[in-house]
């Protein structure tokens, strides 16, 4: 029998994706329940987005990394990489 890598990881992403679209939806739910709000976009802007197999979890508001990851006088939230954590392995940018 001959198994073909390329072809199994294809089919493991096409099967798991909608699995996948459930975490990104309960990671955006956790940081809207979390997150600090001013004007309720950085909590609101949070949205899942899918390309084919790939799902990642997105923030519209353009100053959403700034909250996320802090500046050097402005202390991280983290909401959104907290809620990534609890669903799996988080591997993107850390906080100040």
């Amino acid at each position: 029998m001959t198994i073909y890598r390329g072809l199994v990881e294809q089919q493991a992403r096409r099967f798991s994706t909608p699995g996948r679209v459930e975490i990104a939806k309960a990671i955006v739910a956790d940081h809207r329940g979390s997150a600090p709000v001013d004007s309720g976009e950085y909590r609101d802007g949070a949205t899942v987005t899918t390309r084919g197999d790939d799902v990642a979890v997105f923030n519209r508001d353009s100053t959403s990394v700034y909250k996320e990851l802090g500046t050097s006088d402005t202390p991280a939230h983290a909401t959104m990489i907290n809620a990534a954590r609890k669903y799996g392995r988080y591997s993107g940018w850390m906080p100040r």
